[in-house]
């Protein structure tokens, strides 16, 4: 067969111009790419510049130590760190009371669980708390671990470094100072409550120190058949206390001559009546619980039995304490200050006293016993919701300005931490995010001890 030879298609001749433009053009691409080529060759940074806003975690510090304050059963972070689990929580020598899980330590991991790619959480022990530690937290909030406990455990020096820690403000220490040291000094808070028309407790304030003999004088004025006395600041769990009848110390004052002995470095003491039941058993309190300035719960607490406490059931006498425990809280409102400003505590404890009184139309009459900071027991087994993840939230909301500032501006902050009451949500590629890598933190790594 022949085979027939195909014909090659016609080329279409270029025109010289065009051709010489399109030589240009491809001699400029090849000096820009060499030129892009050559400058990629330079270091990625070529200087040291600062570091923007919004690359590192918040810090958040977290004094813990209770051991008789559980949770709920079954609510605990399913990482809880084996170290602060209280094994030790059952028969005559046991370490702490309820459980292994409890509220302080269930609480900073909430609160890393909430927003693990902003939080970091510094966990510490009294002990541990030093000045310099604390200024490398942006807030650090302290759930058992200040002076009074150190006093009460006989630790005079670390007290003392407990309190240069507290009333420093570069610290950043929650609560704050002045609103700490109001309560602390029972009769600040106890005058300023009675000025404003609240029901306390009869007090003689004694506020330099112990005179047997004077403070007897006045009791005996005062007609009180039997009285009490208890140290005016930094004093709680009933220690250094005295009581008694009232003619027995008149006929033998040698035991009140012996209190004044035993407590001349005390200034502040607290003289009140001994308030019994009809039956004669002391009175009962009910305990109402503030969180992040609101009302939240009353657990009712037996005078005399440790084991008497429960949710307090709704009705006339829960409502009751609970409008007096608000009027209170309004003074509260009015020295609890952050850096000049009024804010609402974190926690705080009002506890209510219950005396059945017949003459009463209401069967009973209610004062206020005292105010307890957060630093105090919350009996969250016995609120109607999981103590931690409430306060954890509130920590969240409290440490929010701190975040602002971190992640470079209030409106990022606010879209970042909205404490939610829903499950836990994670923020997803935030700068927060990109700080875990240069710190050098795995995405697990939610807490630290340093």
């Amino acid at each position: 067969k022949k085979r027939v030879k195909m014909a090659k298609p016609a080329m279409k001749k270029m025109p010289m111009r065009a051709a010489a433009s399109k030589k240009v053009m491809k001699a400029a691409t090849v000096k820009k790419a060499k030129a892009i080529m050559k400058s990629s060759t330079k270091p990625l940074f070529s200087k040291k510049v600062p570091v923007p806003p919004g690359l590192g975690k918040i810090r958040i510090g977290i004094i813990h130590g209770k051991v008789f304050d559980p949770i709920k059963v079954g609510t605990h972070d399913r990482n809880y760190p084996e170290k602060y689990k209280i094994k030790n929580n059952t028969g005559p020598n046991a370490d702490g009371w309820g459980g292994q899980y409890h509220a302080d330590v269930s609480t900073g991991l909430k609160i890393a669980a909430l927003h693990p790619d902003i939080f970091e959480i510094d966990f510490m022990e009294m002990k541990d708390v030093t000045e310099a530690r604390l200024q490398k937290n942006h807030l650090t909030f302290n759930f058992w671990g200040d002076m009074s406990i150190a006093l009460m455990n006989e630790k005079p020096e670390l007290a003392k470094r407990l309190m240069k820690v507290q009333s420093n403000p570069a610290t950043h220490h929650v609560p704050s100072w002045d609103y700490y040291e109001w309560i602390m000094h029972k009769s600040r808070y106890m005058k300023q409550c009675t000025k404003a028309g609240i029901p306390m407790i009869d007090t003689i304030h004694v506020e330099n120190g112990f005179d047997a003999r004077a403070v007897l004088k006045k009791i005996v004025a005062k007609g009180w058949d039997k009285f009490f006395v208890k140290p005016g600041y930094m004093s709680f769990f009933g220690a250094g206390t005295i009581n008694g009848r009232t003619q027995d110390f008149v006929d033998d004052i040698e035991p009140l001559l012996q209190y004044e002995k035993e407590n001349k470095k005390t200034k502040e003491f607290l003289v009140q009546p001994y308030v019994l039941k009809p039956n004669g058993n002391v009175f009962d309190e009910i305990r109402n619980f503030f969180i992040d300035g609101k009302w939240a719960y009353s657990v009712y607490t037996d005078g005399v039995d440790y084991e008497g406490f429960w949710e307090q059931p709704a009705g006339k006498l829960k409502e009751a304490c609970k409008q007096l425990a608000m009027r209170t809280y309004k003074e509260v409102q009015k020295v609890n200050k952050w850096e000049g400003k009024p804010i609402d505590s974190l926690v705080n404890r009002i506890d209510i006293g219950v005396v059945p009184d017949k003459s009463k139309k209401e069967g009973w009459r209610i004062f206020v016993n005292e105010i307890e900071p957060q630093m105090t027991t919350w009996l969250g087994r016995y609120c109607p919701f999981v103590i931690q993840d409430k306060v954890g939230e509130a920590c969240v909301k409290q440490a929010a300005p701190n975040a602002a500032r971190e992640l470079g501006g209030q409106a990022q902050a606010a879209g970042l931490l909205g404490a939610s009451s829903k499950a836990p949500r994670r923020v997803g590629p935030t700068p927060g995010a990109f700080a875990m890598k240069k710190l050098g933190a795995g995405p697990g790594r939610r807490y630290s001890e340093a």
